[in-house]
């Protein structure tokens, strides 16, 4: 295995873990990618969303790319007695030009790595789906890229896009209030807006720019997601109406809502569970299904 870091600018950066193309002596492969967002309400990255889910799909015969993206936590602390140092520009579409930023780099090193650029797949989780469901949104929209400074140039088209429990528009601090059952995220409300709008009140402008719900098109790739139906924190509704408006316009959507678990549980096995409460058999089984759905949308790829 090969893993390189790059550096997008001072506060975020790409990991890729690149498996050896050389399977047996003489016998070469090349593995499609997957570029990983972990979640984290725009605050920080979550770590059971980073390396954990890099590794797993790197033993399942993928090329991984981390996306570091910035937070607007400069680093995790206990809210409970800490006061956390804030980055005030780190807000939402800034997260969008680093992915798009990693992609150049992806493009920069696909000659010297044998990376195929046709097999890229994207994979979010929380508001980095938010993240992740924003690029597929907006990748072929030349002109909003150039109002917020982005080369379309940059972008690459998705063989296919994973969504895991994801931020689907802006309005989480409404769903959690809604909730209002867990301690920890209910003490992140006060950051929210200023994380993800860059102010405490945001307009309807700001909001509907945000609503990714609203703006599918028939740009958007391929998707797979899946989600607990007991989820607190992100929108059950906002996932449903996802999948029935990709279905309304031909596009290829399988979806999994699992009738038990908890928001943020990734893996959702014991690898990076915190508590049991992290873990749920049915939930676990969405890596297995997703590595189907992967290997199908690219034996497309490779039998186009």
């Amino acid at each position: 295995m090969l893993e390189v870091t790059r550096r997008l600018n001072d506060r975020a950066s790409l990991t890729l873990y690149m498996l050896d193309r050389e399977i047996s002596y003489q016998v070469f492969k090349d593995h499609p990618t997957l570029i990983v967002c972990p979640g984290g309400s725009y605050l920080f990255r979550a770590k059971k969303e980073s390396e954990p889910i890099a590794l797993t799909f790197l033993a399942r015969g993928y090329n991984v790319v981390l996306l570091n993206y910035t937070t607007y936590f400069a680093k995790r602390v206990d809210l409970k007695s800490d006061q956390p140092k804030t980055d005030p520009q780190s807000h939402y579409p800034r997260q969008l030009s680093e992915l798009v930023q990693a992609l150049k780099v992806l493009k920069e090193l696909s000659a010297e790595y044998k990376i195929d650029l046709t097999r890229l797949f994207l994979l979010g989780f929380s508001a980095g789906g938010h993240l992740a469901a924003s690029y597929a949104v907006h990748w072929n929209d030349h002109q909003y890229l150039n109002k917020i400074g982005i080369d379309a140039n940059d972008c690459l088209k998705l063989q296919g896009l994973l969504l895991a429990y994801p931020m689907l528009t802006g309005e989480l601090g409404d769903v959690i209030r809604h909730g209002q059952k867990n301690a920890s995220i209910m003490e992140q409300l006060p950051y929210l807006n200023s994380a993800i709008y860059g102010c405490q009140q945001p307009t309807q402008a700001q909001k509907d720019e945000l609503n990714l719900v609203q703006q599918v098109n028939a740009n958007v790739p391929p998707t797979f997601l899946w989600q607990s139906l007991q989820d607190e924190v992100t929108s059950v509704e906002d996932s449903l109406e996802w999948v029935t408006k990709l279905t309304k316009l031909d596009i290829e959507c399988e979806s999994h809502f699992f009738g038990s678990g908890k928001h943020g549980m990734g893996l959702a096995n014991g690898i990076a569970a915190k508590t049991s409460a992290d873990e749920d058999a049915a939930c676990s089984k969405w890596v297995e299904l997703a590595d189907l759905w992967l290997k199908r949308h690219d034996s497309i790829t490779e039998e186009a």
